[in-house]
């Protein structure tokens, strides 16, 4: 037994007094040394009415007791724990043939079958899973099926396991296969996409791709793993919602575009003048409503709100910076109609009156939490300016209006520099009540 390189102990006479080998004492832990030369019910408490049974049969029947992942549960380092061996005991018997000690071979295989339980419960999830999951080898050849690639392709799993996995690629893409394999090959990383591929009945799907290399014990690529996900039902929901906002846009440009000949009959033979003016703010208004469209009616950046109400003037009259969020539809319009009226009076009396003019534009958020901002507009460099006798529309649309849609507040400073407009947006609790 000494010199053996198998784990053996032998669990000699009626106390069952443990002698054991070097390759056994890792196995005990913390019991060696001192296990040795000592009964088993001493130094295997633990674990004596699981154990006893087994070498109490072995010596009152002479009969060979073995067994392949054998668990026992055993103190041996800090804390218990469940392990497994693989077990061949049998007896060692007296001159006179009686059975006098019990001769044990053991094989620890906690890291096998530890091992195996979590690939085990890994192929159960696979299996069961309702995303389509596929293996390829590194010639494409498809190795595993799961239910739920049978459920996406309609194929069953002996039909396509040994086949190229290019049957399930449509003719307009026949290379995307390859350059996946290509990339996992070469250690690279394959994003999450989205693609097609081609069902059994020669139906498209719409999917969401994701690629993952499958490697050995050694490290090396040996396939791919490719999960797919069914998104059919979201692109056609993504193709409904842009021909309903197409129409929308269109039936909106239709009734901005009514409304505007109807001021432009009625204010031509009274005010010419206020015919323009009005036909300007509704262009802003049908601005505004082009970026809801384009962003499906979800709101719209507030860089681009600004870039796009100022786009129509000198880019180089006007400094614009900010940390960018995105506001929502309402607020998207109320902003809108402020930036055409504060740069409508730049033009006429401010900043962009005069060639050396210049306006200030900037925005930051002033609550995380509630997500509200606040937005600056300062003019420098244009005519003196004095507070107006009276106010006019674009005045009460700024304060009041603006103010009241965002649930806010807006001040305004007729500084003689410049006028300067500070608007404060509580946050989104606001916006939509």
């Amino acid at each position: 037994m000494l010199p053996a390189q198998a784990q053996i102990v032998i669990f000699a006479g009626a106390d069952y007094v443990a002698l054991y080998n070097d390759a056994y004492a890792p196995t005990i832990g913390q019991k060696h040394p001192h296990a040795l030369g000592r009964p088993a019910r001493e130094y295997w408490a633990e674990l004596w009415s699981d154990l006893e049974p087994l070498l109490a049969h072995v010596r009152q029947t002479g009969e060979t007791v073995s067994a392949k992942d054998r668990p026992f549960y055993i103190h041996r380092d800090i804390l218990p724990e469940t392990v497994y061996f693989d077990i061949s005991y049998s007896a060692i018997r007296d001159p006179a043939g009686k059975v006098h000690s019990v001769f044990c071979i053991v094989s620890e295989t906690t890291e096998r079958v530890r091992a195996f339980a979590t690939e085990s419960r890994l192929a159960a999830i696979v299996s069961s899973s309702d995303d389509a999951i596929l293996g390829t080898d590194t010639a494409q050849c498809i190795t595993d099926w799961n239910h739920g690639a049978e459920q996406l392709y309609g194929y069953r799993a002996e039909e396509v396991i040994g086949r190229s996995v290019t049957i399930l690629v449509p003719a307009h893409r026949p290379h995307e296969e390859e350059e996946i394999m290509e990339k996992i090959l070469a250690g690279e990383r394959v994003e999450p996409h989205e693609t097609q591929r081609v069902c059994k009945d020669g139906t498209l799907k719409d999917v969401s791709l994701t690629v993952s290399p499958i490697r050995d014990e050694c490290g090396q690529v040996v396939g791919a793993s490719k999960i797919a996900r069914d998104i059919s039902g979201r692109k056609e929901a993504e193709r409904l919602q842009r021909v309903l906002m197409g129409e929308l846009k269109h039936r909106v440009k239709n009734i901005l575009a009514n409304v505007q000949a109807i001021a432009r009959q009625t204010f031509r033979e009274v005010d010419p003048t206020a015919a323009t003016v009005f036909s300007k703010r509704l262009q802003s208004l049908a601005t505004a409503h082009d970026l809801l469209t384009q962003e499906s009616w979800e709101g719209a950046r507030i860089s681009t709100v600004v870039a796009k109400i100022l786009s129509v003037y000198d880019p180089g009259r006007f400094s614009m910076q900010g940390t960018d969020f995105t506001i929502p539809p309402r607020v998207v319009v109320a902003i809108s109609l402020a930036l055409h009226e504060l740069a409508t009076n730049a033009v006429k009396y401010g900043a962009l009156k005069a060639p050396e003019g210049r306006v200030e534009i900037s925005w930051n958020r002033t609550s995380e939490e509630q997500a509200g901002f606040e937005l600056r507009w300062i003019e420098r460099g244009g005519p003196a300016v004095t507070p107006p006798a009276a106010e006019g529309f674009g005045s009460v649309l700024i304060r009041d209006v603006l103010a009241a849609e965002l649930g806010g507040e807006v001040e305004l400073h007729y500084d003689p520099e410049g006028l300067t407009c500070i608007v404060r947006a509580p946050g989104e609790a606001e916006w939509e009540s």
